[in-house]
């Protein structure tokens, strides 16, 4: 591959991605974009917080700035045209795979090393969890561009930062840290990515006190980055809750707007220490150990083989005089480290897409260690690829027809807005209807997976309930018709009930169905 198509390459690979996503694939209609996704923009840029109350449950506290381009596009711009720029931005992974490949692939002439770089970056970006997620708001795509551009600017001049003078190097590692720190930052689970980079460097073949030099270099481009992009909003949640993780690790901060527990509130690993040690022989047996929706991808599991047999590679060869490339070593290392930090802090496998990606790379570097001849290794290696890609399955994350704006409600018109509180009960993602209603409508989640009346330690119920007991003008309900058991249980709490005559349909778009508006009445 010249030069030249390698460029072209990295240009029409993220336009391909865009209009996959735009014309390949339906809109996305995720939980998480109809919970928090779209509304905490929203909240965050016409200052809502503290007149609605907990409207997206416990993401109603996630930093907003993630979410701030998709809801300010979607606002302006058709749906479909921003369905490819997500998919274009999702895309530009592509261009630090293909660097990372190029940095560490052992190919003597130069074109073939770039058409096995495209190669391998094209095919990172075909797993289960990135399929899944192309034209999506998850967010856990856009986070990936971070730590794969942070292991990029260190592998492009690793050996100066391996072994040259680190008064020239630390300000590549603190720019590498800071650009894994930003992504940690907009949001946290990509925290992972960073602690397996920063370790990475523990393995570098060099002196011990320069390991623990470059890795506190690294680590302190970390801190900034992650300050730059969350320092605002933990120190915003320190000043208004007590809790600057708000609402987890609550044991710790015993904030009263929440139950003094962890709210980790992930997939049930409580089955024991081995099905951590051996997750994706686990997760492909039971995807719900992992995943809400059920998929299938080999890549991490092989990995998990292959990365370990190369370990025992490499020191068989150091023990012949064989020396393991550096590069090799700091990519593997800083790879596995970050998969054990996902494993224990996360295990949500999305959580872990930029891993899904370099797995191919991991792989090709893997077997290049392994005691075999050349034939044998592509043998191997061209069997392992035929297996990953007839075999991956991506999850479904809830897509629907294209229509001309992402999203829409059609919201009843009400008779007195600026006097009118709307409750929301039920696990329905709700949210993100707020915007379609008048701005002076304040809405109050009295029943969610985060609280509800009878948790009478958490704070907000007793603000909710003074609120309400203190209004005076129409009190309404917000929720999924499926789900009235939850509005019928919390609503004497308040001393209201449903007076189901005035009831009308709320339809958007991306919704389940019509969900119900209705008025309340005071029983007491």
């Amino acid at each position: 591959m010249s030069r030249t198509a390698a460029a072209l390459f990295l240009v029409l690979a993220p336009v391909a991605f865009g209009l996959a996503a735009a014309f390949a694939l339906g809109m996305d209609a995720n939980w998480d974009l109809r919970n928090y996704h779209y509304y905490n923009a929203y909240a965050f840029l016409a200052g809502r917080e503290g007149y609605d109350l907990l409207a997206a449950q416990a993401n109603t506290f996630f930093n907003p700035l993630l979410d701030l381009p998709f809801y300010l596009a979607a606002n302006a711009w058709p749906a479909r045209l921003v369905g490819f720029l997500l998919g274009a931005a999702q895309g530009l992974n592509v261009v630090p795979l293909y660097f990372i490949a190029c940095s560490t692939l052992r190919i003597e002439r130069t074109p073939t090393k770039r058409l096995a770089a495209a190669g391998l970056a094209l095919f990172g970006l075909l797993g289960a969890g990135f399929l899944s997620e192309l034209g999506t708001t998850f967010g856990d795509t856009l986070v990936t561009l971070g730590p794969l551009a942070s292991l990029w600017i260190v592998l492009a001049r690793f050996d100066a930062i391996a072994r040259g003078d680190l008064g020239a190097a630390w300000p590549r590692l603190l720019v590498a840290g800071a650009t894994a720190g930003i992504a940690a930052g907009l949001k946290q689970p990509a925290a992972t990515y960073a602690v397996g980079l920063c370790l990475g460097f523990l393995l570098v073949p060099t002196t011990a006190p320069r390991r623990l030099g470059l890795a506190s270099l690294f680590g302190v481009g970390v801190l900034a980055g992650f300050a730059a992009s969350d320092g605002f909003w933990l120190w915003h949640l320190w000043r208004a809750y007590g809790n600057p993780l708000m609402p987890f690790e609550n044991q710790i901060f015993r904030s009263p707007w929440a139950l003094p527990e962890a709210y980790r509130q992930y997939f049930d690993l409580s089955s024991g220490f081995w099905t951590r040690v051996f997750f994706p022989f686990a997760y492909l047996l039971d995807p719900k150990l992992t995943s809400e929706a059920p998929f299938f991808d080999l890549r991490l599991l092989l990995c998990l083989v292959a990365i370990p047999a190369a370990t025992a590679a490499s020191l068989w060869r150091r023990d012949r005089g064989i020396e393991v490339p550096p590069r090799t070593r700091y990519f593997l290392a800083s790879l596995a480290f970050g998969y054990i930090a996902w494993v224990w802090l996360f295990a949500v496998y999305r959580y872990f897409i930029a891993g899904e990606m370099l797995a191919p790379l991991a792989l090709v570097l893997a077997l290049d260690l392994a005691p075999l001849d050349a034939r044998a290794r592509r043998i191997l290696l061209a069997a392992f690829f035929v297996l990953i890609a007839a075999t991956t399955r991506p999850p479904d994350w809830i897509r629907v027809k294209w229509s001309g704006k992402w999203v829409t409600a059609e919201v009843p018109t009400l008779a007195e807005p600026a006097r009118t509180i709307v409750l929301i009960t039920g696990h329905e993602p709700l949210s993100y209807l707020i915007p379609s209603f008048p701005p002076a409508v304040r809405f109050l989640r009295i029943h969610s997976g985060f609280t509800n009346p009878t948790e009478t330690g958490v704070r907000f119920n007793a603000e909710m309930e003074r609120i309400v007991a203190a209004h005076r003008g129409p009190i309404m309900i917000l929720f999924n018709p499926n789900e009235t058991v939850f509005a019928e249980k919390y609503l004497p709490y308040y001393g209201l009930a449903i007076a189901r005559a005035g009831c009308k349909p709320v339809p958007s778009d991306i919704g389940y169905l019509a969900y119900s508006l209705c008025p309340l009445a005071r029983v007491r």
